[in-house]
């Protein structure tokens, strides 16, 4: 006769029961050792938190005016392409909102960044030399071909030495001080930065959103400026030719004056022609000129800071009460997690 089911979940039930209980007094056995434990990892909490140097937090958070394109674009566009050049369509894929998150955080405008100047602790430089000196670099440096490295703003004078260390600061910053996010169900994006310098940390990261709005801008504006540019050149032509086209038509007149003949006419009416094409094609082209201008002004897109970084910034800070006590509970965790794991070890043994 079979066993019912019910009594091997009695069973089992019963085990869990047995092996619970069996655990409880393995640790009540050792809860000198556990309390013991946990106090030195208490102990090592403290002195963790008392030499731990207190960071600042600065925040900034934009939105990006995303209107690029006017009315006035679609009929730029049609006079471009009657002269070969194709506008095309502003694309704002490439600045999404990750895209963004990563551009922040690239290697180029992180760098441009540290290379704008501000004031720190009374002393004007730009932010990389700050860098260097508020986390005592140089001191490593002493002895070797380095050691009086300085950064100018012009980027033409750096050497491989500078190109090292400027990396070196990008990775530093990218990996552990400069981070991104997006606000839940909105647009509005926030560039957070830590450092252990207060202005360090508010002029880094508005360095950095300054950096954002130039790309953003030269990117954004790069074709209606190409058009603006083509228009110019192109009115300046036709302008050229049409004083040429008159000049002859003039020139003609005055010559064949009270003279009726019908080639002549013909001649006249061909050069008469080419001068009304050509101011024609002249009035369009200036007209179109001032719609690229206004176009090109109204394409501007605009960096829409909502909220900045304003001094005193939040402090990080770890209380040494506080470190003492999450570091006790860690400590009272990780040794009764490695009492227990070594009695079911030693119960599949035996």
């Amino acid at each position: 006769m079979s066993i019912p089911s019910v009594k091997y979940d009695d069973l089992r039930l019963k085990d869990v029961i047995l092996q619970f209980l069996s655990i409880k007094k393995l640790l009540w056995q050792k809860k000198l050792l556990i309390i013991g434990v946990s106090v030195i990892f208490g102990l090592l909490g403290s002195v963790y938190a008392y030499f731990k140097k207190e960071t600042y937090e600065a925040h900034l958070t934009f939105v990006i005016d995303e209107a690029q394109e006017s009315a006035g674009l679609g009929v730029i566009s049609g006079m471009a392409s009657q002269f070969g050049f194709n506008l095309g369509s502003t694309s704002n894929g490439t600045f999404s909102q990750t895209n963004i998150q990563e551009i922040i955080t690239s290697r180029r405008v992180v760098e441009e960044a540290l290379l704008k100047k501000g004031v720190i602790d009374g002393k004007e430089d730009l932010l990389i030399n700050h860098h260097i000196a508020f986390n005592d670099l140089r001191k490593n440096w002493i002895g070797t071909n380095i050691e009086n490295l300085y950064f100018s703003p012009n980027r033409e004078d750096f050497t491989l030495q500078h190109d090292s260390i400027i990396g070196l600061a990008f990775i530093n910053l990218t990996e552990g001080n400069i981070s991104t996010s997006i606000e839940n169900e909105s647009n509005i994006i926030k560039i957070s930065c830590v450092s252990k310098n207060e202005d360090f940390a508010k002029l880094m990261i508005e360095s950095l959103a300054h950096k954002l709005e130039e790309y953003y801008t030269i990117f954004q504006t790069a074709k209606s400026k190409n058009t603006l540019d083509f228009l110019s050149l192109r009115a300046d032509s036709v302008l050229l030719e049409l004083k040429n086209a008159e000049y002859k038509y003039a020139s003609y007149k005055d010559a064949n004056f009270g003279v009726q003949r019908a080639k002549g006419l013909i001649n006249e009416i061909r050069l008469k022609r080419d001068v009304e094409i050509l101011n024609i094609m002249y009035g369009e082209i200036v007209k179109n000129l001032e719609v690229s201008k206004f176009t090109l002004l109204n394409n501007k897109p605009l960096l829409n800071i909502i909220d900045t970084p304003t001094l005193p910034l939040k402090v990080n800070e770890l209380p040494v009460f506080l470190a003492f006590i999450l570091f006790s509970v860690l400590g009272f965790v990780v040794c009764s997690i490695s009492l227990i794991i070594n009695k079911i070890i030693s119960d599949e043994m035996s």
